[in-house]
């Protein structure tokens, strides 16, 4: 992607309603700054999670930390599939996703918080060689998912606004 290319913000025609939380979060400027500097943050913030904390849920019903981890990571698997779809002109809709569905078929507390913030970090990377390599246009390139349309451009903004947000949980419920 040229330096000079920008994904501008996305205006609220072009993302369901319940993404406007996530993207509310993403500072103005390059989103994929943000981006790239989220695999940094993700594994300065978690290089130092004692092993007893791992495990912990800060209330009965939640998510242990690796669960919001893996969540993070089945997330942004499931906007870049659907960013790809939108880019290279697929016209089928894409289905949405129950988070609790895949938690309940995931273990993702049989792993170490460390392997699950190295798969973060790969997983991202791989979106952001993806996501670099669109042409400018593919970012208006709209799709259906879950009965909502977007645009590939707000599909970028969720991804980076939906760690930002579990990043802000994780800080003030996970690491207190």
């Amino acid at each position: 992607m040229p330096s000079s290319m920008k994904i501008n913000r996305p205006q609220p025609r072009d993302f369901p309603e319940f993404f406007q939380r996530y993207i509310d979060l993403v500072p103005d400027g390059n989103v994929l700054k943000v981006l790239e500097g989220q695999v940094l943050d993700f594994q300065f913030i978690f290089s130092d999670i004692p092993l007893e904390k791992e495990d912990f849920r800060y209330e009965k019903g939640k998510w242990t930390l690796k669960e919001v981890l893996g969540h993070i990571i089945d997330t942004e698997r499931i906007l870049a599939y659907r960013a790809l779809s939108f880019a290279r002109g697929n016209d089928a809709v894409q289905p949405g996703f129950d988070p609790d569905i895949f938690m309940a078929n995931a273990d993702f507390n049989k792993r170490t918080v460390y392997d699950l913030a190295h798969e973060f970090g790969i997983v991202r990377n791989s979106n952001l060689v993806m996501i670099r390599n669109f042409a400018e246009a593919d970012f208006q390139k709209r799709g259906v998912a879950n009965n909502w349309e977007m645009s590939v451009g707000a599909i970028v903004y969720a991804m980076a606004g939906h760690a930002l947000h579990h990043i802000s949980v994780i800080k003030s419920k996970y690491l207190i």
